[in-house]
Formats: C-alpha cells, structure tokens, sequence
C-alpha cells in the first residue's frame, strides 16, 4: 500500500468513526436506555432560571440545556443533545488538529478511536455534565495556543480567550489552564523563536479572558453569600472540618483505582507509555521515538497531562476527590496514548497480539451503548441509579392525584438528586422542593419554596423507608402511612422508593440554616 493509500484509508476510518459514534449515541438517546442521571436532571432544572451562575458550577451548563431544549423540547433528548454536539466538536476538532494542521492522519485515526473506547469520552459524550463542555473549551485553548506559539495569528489569541472565559463559566478547573499555557509558553521559546508580539498578546488574552470567565461567577456569588466559593473550598477540604486533616491516606488507592477505570485498564498503560517516550524525547534529547512530532506541540501534551494529574493525584493524599475531577488532564492524555498505540500496533515487526486493545476498546463501546440488552439487574451494576426514575414519576403524579392535583399538591425530596429527576420526571415538570435539615447546601436552597396556598405534597424518599423525620411532622397536619414504590424501566428492574401522602401543609417552608457547603 502506498502513502497516497493509506492516507486515504485513514481519513474514510477517522471519518467511519466520528459519524459511526455520533449516530450510536443519539440511538443510544432516543431509544431510552438510560434515563437522565441526577446532575443531568439538576442542570436542566437550572436552564428554567437563567442566572449569571449557580450554586456549584458557571453558566454555562444552563444556557446549553436552555438551547438544546429549546429546540428540541424539555426530553432526554432534548437535554442530551449538548453533550452529543459536544462530542461531535471535539472530534473534528482532533481531527482537524491532528490530521490536517500536524498532516498525521493516521494519529488522528488512533486518537480518535481510543477517544471514543475511553470511558471518561464515552460517558461525556452520552451524559450532559459539565465536563462536556469544559474538555470542548480546554481542547480547543489548547490548540489555539498551539496556533499561537507556531503561527502568531492574532485570531488564535482570541479564540483561546474565548475558550478560556466559557470553559470557567463550565466549570473551574479551566483556571488551572492559565498557568499552565504561560509554563508550556515558556518552555518552548528557550529553544524557539516566538512569533512577534507574542507575549504581551498572550499575557492580555489570558488576563482578559480569565476576567470574562469569573465575572458572572463573582457578581451571582456577591449577591448571595459567596456560598459557591464556600462550597469550592468545602469540596477541596480546604475550609471546614476536613481541612483540620492535612494527610490521609485511605482515599489514595480509590482514587488512582478510578483513573484506571475513567481511563480502561489499557489505555492507561499506554498512556504513560507514550509520556514516557514524549518526555524522553524532549528531556533527554534522544533519538526521536516520533521523529514527526513538532518540539513544541509535545512540550504542550507533557505541560498539559503531568501537572494536572500529579495535582490531583496529590490532592488525593488530602481528602476524597471524585474521578472525574482530573478531566482536564485527559485531552493530552489521550493523544499521548494514541502515539503509544500507533507506534505498537504499526512497528515492524508486527506484533502478533497488536489489534487485542483496540478490540477490547470496540468491546466496551458496544457495551456501554447496548445497556438496555445487558442482563445485569440489581443495584451492583453502575447504571443502575439511572433507572426507573420516568415510571418513578408516574407513580408520583397518580399520588398527586389522589391529593388534588398539581395545582395544589407540591412534590419534594431531602436529596436534591431525587429532587431534580422529580422535577423532570414528573408529568408537568413543575419544580420539585428540596427540603432543608441534615444535608449539604444545594442550589434549590437558595430558590423559594412552596407557595403558602398550597394544600397537601408528596414528600419522595429513596429506598425503604418506616417513617418521615419530625421536621416533616411539624410541615404538616397529617402524614400518610409510607407506600413503597419498586420501579421499572422497560423489563429491567429500577430503583426502590418511599412516597408519603401529606396533607395539610401549614404554609412555612424552612430555610437552610447549615454551616456545610
């Protein structure tokens, strides 16, 4: 086969897949295997009220659920569609970085496939969460200042400040991307002539768009109590009770173990493989592994993978941190994989076993996108906390029913989890009430609560429970004995609910008095 053909080979497989895994998941959508997770759910009950931010993440993740249903109404789908057109973006964007701007087609296609077996990728890409939209923004940054170092042009400085301000307004890990650009900047111009005007233009661009970014962010957190900052240092242990305790091992091993998982067993061997190898390139000025690879775009993939895994690796050793918290690590991550697997599978001579991965990362793409034809019930299997909630809110509103009717019956929950997913599931998607007491603050805190003409609720409660707290009691003039409430979806079994009938409300809603963010 000559060049001309296997380049050509290349791109109809790097186009197969981005088509091929854009239709799996708006089937795997529409045909309703899953139902909306609740950080889904919540953000969409967001969109409803538009606000500058929110209690725990940047706007951004409103406005897109407020496009998508827009269009395509109040659904899974509707909802869904961002994280399927964040998807898709991030795919042509690879594409074109890798196939067209570095003329590596063949790396694009191995990119793109370990992309789409990752489970971090494949579950971004199905679940609306605002880890879409921030790895969208944190890969394009990244090749703007790719396009930058190299070219100068000063449209790449304004699209990098562009992704910079809405991958903060996402989520807030996209700061960590500022320090990170001026090192990778700093690195590459010892030994490479920068465009002129290159620094003045990128100190500019990256103080302006990191201002762009948090402004929303500070002007909704001045306005209610700075309860979002409070909660950012809360969740990082870095204020409250577990800040006391500087060193703790117990959540390490959990933590690496997720990485491993976000990742799949494989793909994270070859991942720090190929940082090896781009690292040994660049540091040891050995003979080149990737004689192609241009100095400063592997100075950016070491700049962007290490720092940021290390950092969360370390903070791992302070307080529980949550898998996906270390995303921001993985665009690099995932091309320095794809260069260990295109140099495995490629070199001469051929390994035997050289298609066994990849094989197994089809497997887990077919898997993941097949839930609905998988056997496996029974709280032990992972999705099984996204099951159940549509039949969960038809039991609901035939409760509701039974009180009066949506026009003076109100729904509400402890959690605000199960206090989302009743905001959507129910039919007529009015906002569900998140009540107060023995729990964290939450966004639905910080909204009114019932309207005092209301007569009666239906207070939902996750799993099997005998009886409602007392608070619950004093909200009310009676409560009805617990009903327990066994969903379905479609023939697999769901979860396991408790519903109390409760009649009377008095009219006085509590407010959240905690101290725990």
């Amino acid at each position: 086969m000559t060049d001309r053909q296997e380049s050509a080979l290349f791109w109809v497989l790097s186009l197969l897949i981005i088509t091929g895994t854009t239709l799996a998941r708006y089937w795997f959508v529409v045909s309703g295997q899953l139902n909306l997770a609740p950080d889904e759910a919540q953000y969409w009950d967001w969109s409803r009220t538009l606000q500058w931010s929110y209690y725990s993440k940047g706007p951004l993740i409103a406005v897109i659920n407020y496009v998508g249903t827009a269009f395509l109404g109040a659904t899974e789908l509707g909802v869904r569609s961002g994280a399927m057109v964040g998807a898709l973006i991030m795919q042509l964007v690879v594409l074109g970085w890798i196939g067209v701007y570095l003329k590596r087609i063949r790396t694009a296609f191995w990119t793109l496939f370990v992309l789409n077996t990752t489970m971090l990728f494949m579950a971004g890409g199905l679940l609306m969460t605002t880890d879409n939209p921030l790895l969208v923004c944190w890969i394009g940054a990244m090749i703007c200042l790719t396009l930058a170092v190299d070219r100068g042009h000063l449209a790449a400085f304004v699209l990098l400040g562009l992704c910079l301000a809405l991958g903060i307004t996402s989520k807030y890990t996209m700061v960590l991307f500022i320090p990170l650009a001026l090192v990778a900047a700093f690195w590459i111009g010892r030994k490479q002539e920068l465009p002129a005007l290159f620094w003045p233009r990128l100190l500019k661009t990256l103080g302006i768009g990191g201002v762009l970014g948090m402004l929303p962010i500070l002007i909704w957190n001045a306005t209610n109590g700075w309860v979002g900052i409070k909660h950012v240092l809360y969740r990082g242990a870095m204020a409250g009770d577990k800040a006391k305790v500087f060193f703790e091992l117990k959540n390490f091993p959990e933590y690496l173990g997720s990485q491993v998982g976000v990742l799949t067993p494989w793909w994270f061997v070859f991942l720090f493989i190929g940082a090896w190898l781009v690292g040994r390139q660049l540091l040891r000025n050995a003979e080149p592994v990737f004689p192609w690879l241009p100095r400063s775009t592997g100075i950016m993939l070491t700049v962007f993978f290490w720092p940021v895994w290390l950092f969360f690796l370390f903070w791992s050793l302070h307080t529980k941190i949550e898998a996906n918290w270390s995303a921001t690590a993985y665009p690099a991550g995932i091309l320095l994989a794809a260069l260990a697997v295109e140099r495995f599978v490629h070199r001469e001579p051929r390994p035997k076993w050289r298609f066994a991965w990849p094989a197994l990362g089809a497997v887990v793409f077919l898997l993941l996108h097949l839930q609905a034809f998988i056997p496996f019930d029974g709280p032990k299997n992972p999705v099984h906390r996204l099951l159940g909630w549509q039949d969960l809110g038809a039991q609901v509103a035939q409760a509701r029913d039974e009180l009066g009717g949506k026009d003076s019956v109100f729904v509400f929950a402890s959690q605000y989890g199960v206090t989302a997913e009743l905001s959507f599931y129910v039919p007529g998607q009015q906002r569900a009430f998140c009540l107060a007491g023995g729990r964290k603050m939450n966004q639905y805190d910080l909204w009114p609560g019932p309207d005092q003409g209301m007569q009666s609720a239906v207070f939902v409660v996750k799993g099997e429970k005998s009886e409602v707290s007392q608070m619950v009691l004093e909200l009310f003039e009676s409560v009805d004995e617990p009903r327990v409430v066994t969903t379905a979806h479609g023939k697999r079994a769901g979860q396991t609910f408790t519903i109390f009938l409760c009649r009377g409300y008095k009219g006085e809603w509590p407010a959240f008095e905690g101290t725990s963010f």
